[in-house]
């Protein structure tokens, strides 16, 4: 049997020749992102999709009669999809994401958030500016508690971190099912009863359409005033007018936004002069070992694709999404 024709986003072409060196009789091709679809393409039977043009990707969905698998480099399912791709979907083919790939500069990310507010670094980065010499009493964060919504790869990522510095980490999921790296999980239904605890929110979740807006003014007027919010989920699981209402009122002490319902945020969002946040252009995911990160991702399930086997990263509900 013949290995399997493979298709890769034109920014994933520094994997091709290690794909090659691990598979050498494989075909592992490069798709141009300008187009249009080479004819050498239409046997394709996989491809490993990153930030593919939309209307390329809908031109091999309807063209490559042999493909069988699409692997997305992305934590989640909510941004991708089109007539296409749900008529191939019907007909069988398998849709997985990279699962384990951007888990760990996320977690990363997230202790950088909170440890630069315990530390206080944006009132000292304001003190700076003004040229003022200032002295500031840093929080703990040690003895803190972390309330993390999603206790998924990500959150396992930030819940072993934030333990391994000594706060006691709560994790909020959709049925409560206990987790590793968790003190305690909730289920979602009851996250109220539990925010008063916290004193860092955490919101590594999908979207999906359970919990679109999840995050309201009941949810910040349950939290302590000196909690701050990170958000590396998606955007829309916030109400954005109660996010801007619980900062400019000071109901809580500051957020870390990395994800935004429109992106890129408009120059003209209120959301960029919120007191105590600190906004960053959804750049929680980038780091210098990602390629290498995704690279492992996809070769554990194409080894998998190879022998018959069930692939890792599929949709777990899809009724809901994710």
């Amino acid at each position: 049997m013949s290995a399997p024709h493979v298709l890769l986003s034109e920014n994933l072409s520094e994997m091709a020749p290690w794909l090659h060196e691990r598979h050498p009789g494989g075909r592992f091709t490069v798709v141009p992102d300008a187009g249009p679809l080479p004819p050498d393409c239409l046997d394709a039977e996989v491809i490993l999709r990153s930030a593919m043009n939309e209307d390329l990707f809908d031109d091999i969905l309807r063209a490559a009669g042999k493909l069988r698998w699409v692997q997305i480099t992305a934590a989640g399912f909510d941004w991708i999809g089109g007539e296409p791709l749900r008529r191939r979907l019907a007909e069988g083919l398998v849709l997985t994401r990279s699962a384990h790939s951007y888990s760990v500069p996320i977690g990363e990310y997230v202790i950088g958030a909170v440890l630069m507010h315990s530390r206080g670094f944006p009132a000292l980065r304001a003190a700076q500016e003004r040229r003022e010499w200032v002295n500031t009493v840093a929080t703990d964060f040690i003895g803190s508690t972390m309330l993390v919504f999603g206790t998924g790869s990500i959150g396992w990522e930030v819940a072993w971190r934030a333990g391994a510095l000594g706060a006691t980490v709560l994790g909020v999921n959709r049925t409560g099912a206990p987790a590793q790296g968790f003190t305690r999980v909730t289920p979602v239904a009851r996250c109220l009863e539990v925010l008063p605890q916290a004193d860092w929110v955490v919101l590594a979740m999908p979207l999906t359409p359970e919990n679109r807006y999840l995050i309201r003014a009941e949810h910040f007027a349950a939290m302590k005033p000196s909690a701050v919010l990170v958000n590396v989920g998606r955007g829309a699981l916030v109400a954005e007018e109660d996010l801007v209402a619980a900062l400019t009122g000071g109901r809580i002490a500051g957020a870390v936004i990395d994800v935004f319902e429109e992106e890129p945020l408009p120059a003209a969002s209120r959301l960029w002069e919120l007191p105590r946040t600190t906004l960053t252009p959804h750049t929680s995911f980038r780091a210098s070992g990602n390629l290498r990160r995704l690279y492992a991702d996809f070769c554990a399930n194409y080894d998998r694709f190879l022998a018959g086997e069930a692939l890792e990263g599929t949709m777990r509900r899809p009724e809901l999404g994710y």
